[in-house]
């Protein structure tokens, strides 16, 4: 049950992401930003679940990721980055 939340709250995140994205895009605020942001929207969990149907069955996907991570997989720096990027931009765009 808990995996089930964490899927809603991440699906629920990101389109309150993309939603305050293209709000932005509209008000002409911060428009490259957004369009960073709405990019990795899309390509972010897209790499991520491509890469990730390969992995053993005995990890989930974050474990797997870590572990990519840490064996320098640049599809798992580029997931990890976008999503720090996503969450930063997120924070500070509900600050101003």
């Amino acid at each position: 049950m808990i995996e089930i939340g964490f899927w809603i709250i991440y699906y629920l995140l990101l389109m309150s992401i993309f939603v305050r994205a293209v709000y932005r895009v509209i008000k002409k605020k911060q428009v490259a930003l957004a369009v960073i942001a709405i990019f990795l929207i899309i390509s972010v969990p897209m790499v991520s679940l491509m890469n990730s149907i390969g992995r053993p069955l005995d990890m989930n996907e974050f474990e797997f990721l870590a572990r990519e991570f840490t064996h320098g997989a640049l599809w798992a720096i580029f997931t990890i980055a976008g999503y720090i990027y996503l969450l930063v931009w997120f924070i500070l765009s509900l600050k101003k």
